[in-house]
C-alpha cells in the first residue's frame, strides 16, 4: 500500500499543467492561452501568461489568493479575482480551473461579467 501511495503522489507532482485557456470573460482581450512560466514567480508560485493586443495578462498569486489581471503597472489591473478560500486553490501552485464552486468575481475597475470560463489545457472546439 505504502508504494501505491508513493507512485500516485509522484504522479500527482509529475503531472503540472504548463497550460490554461480563458474560452470564455466579460473581456474578450483576456481569451486564449496562459502558458506557465517557471522563471516568473508571485507569492512563490509561477505566472500563467499570455500576450493580447500587445499587452501580457496574467494569472498570478497574492497571498494565497488568485488573480487575472496585467502586472505590468503597479498597483496590477486585476480583471477578476478569486478569494474563496475553499473554492479557489488558495496556496496552491495553480489557479482553480472554473467549476460551479469557484469563486471568480469580476473586478469593478477593469473587468465585466460573465466571468471567465477557465480549463486545463486548450478550449474545446465549442469554447472560445
Amino acid at each position: 500500500m505504502l508504494y501505491l501511495t508513493v507512485f500516485v503522489a509522484l504522479a500527482m507532482i509529475a503531472v503540472s499543467t504548463t497550460a490554461l485557456s480563458v474560452c470564455e470573460a466579460g473581456e474578450d482581450v483576456l481569451l486564449g492561452e496562459f502558458v506557465k512560466d517557471d522563471e516568473t514567480k508571485m507569492d512563490g508560485a509561477p505566472v500563467y501568461s499570455q500576450v493580447s493586443d500587445g499587452t501580457v495578462f496574467s494569472f498570478f498569486r497574492n497571498k494565497g489568493f488568485w488573480y487575472l489581471g496585467n502586472l505590468e503597472p503597479w498597483p496590477p489591473e486585476t480583471y477578476y479575482r478569486c478569494v474563496d478560500p475553499e473554492g479557489c486553490s488558495m496556496g496552491e501552485d495553480t489557479p482553480p480551473v472554473t467549476t460551479d464552486t469557484v469563486g471568480w468575481t469580476a473586478s469593478k475597475m477593469f473587468g465585466s461579467e460573465p466571468v471567465p470560463i477557465i480549463v486545463e489545457g486548450a478550449c474545446k472546439n465549442d469554447e472560445l
